[in-house]
């Protein structure tokens, strides 16, 4: 079960087109899991090595591992490793929104590789063939303007969409009009003691509204 629980229904209502997803973010693959049974295949993408191992030895056969960062570009970056694996990011300082709000330090800079959603795009369809992408859930801590931004295909005009947002609400926005979307569905974080700028987005094409 996934730690978001609340989270459920919107995945449900994306799986309903089928497809591949992309799990951006996948950390130790409970996600990548939830999705695996409602998708044809799951490219999982999660830079940090202490989460990557645990996702690559519980993923299903569906879900294939790419251990990289998702970014505007491709090349070489900087990961900032925290404590917990679950607020390691690019970003020097760890956005609102983590755990009880207190500081989330550095504890290691590692070198680790990055992909644009352009390129993962073309990971996917060398691992599951010409199964279109439907759906992508990112949860990138912080850095979710950045990753969207290296969406550029067409074919990310008409996927649906799950993004963790930190304190980059408007940064989001305006990817999501670049790409065409008019309409963003806020979701509240169920949890007393977040940011009230700590939330998630729900995003379809209009067409399937």
């Amino acid at each position: 079960m996934i730690e978001e629980s609340w989270l459920i229904p919107y995945i449900e209502m994306a799986a309903t087109a089928g497809g591949i997803a992309l799990d951006i973010g996948a950390n130790t693959g409970s996600v990548s899991r939830l999705l695996a049974e409602k998708f044809e295949g799951v490219l999982a993408v999660e830079p940090d090595h202490r989460a990557f191992a645990e996702l690559q030895s519980s993923a299903p056969l569906t879900v294939f591992c790419h251990n990289a960062a998702a970014a505007a570009t491709n090349g070489a970056v900087e990961l900032l490793l925290r404590p917990s694996h679950l607020q390691s990011s690019l970003l020097e300082v760890h956005p609102i929104g983590a755990g009880d709000q207190s500081e989330a330090p550095v504890v290691e800079r590692r070198g680790v590789n990055a992909n644009t959603l352009d390129f993962l795009l073309f990971v996917a369809k060398q691992r599951f063939g010409d199964v279109p992408v439907t759906f992508v859930k990112i949860d990138v801590e912080g850095f979710e303007g950045e990753v969207l931004s290296g969406a550029t295909d067409p074919i990310f005009r008409g996927v649906r969409w799950l993004v963790e947002v930190h304190d980059r609400r408007v940064e989001v926005g305006e990817q999501f009009q670049r790409l065409g979307y008019q309409h963003i569905e806020l979701i509240k974080h169920p949890f007393p003691n977040v940011h009230p700028e700590h939330f998630w987005v729900y995003v379809e094409p209009e067409s399937a509204e």
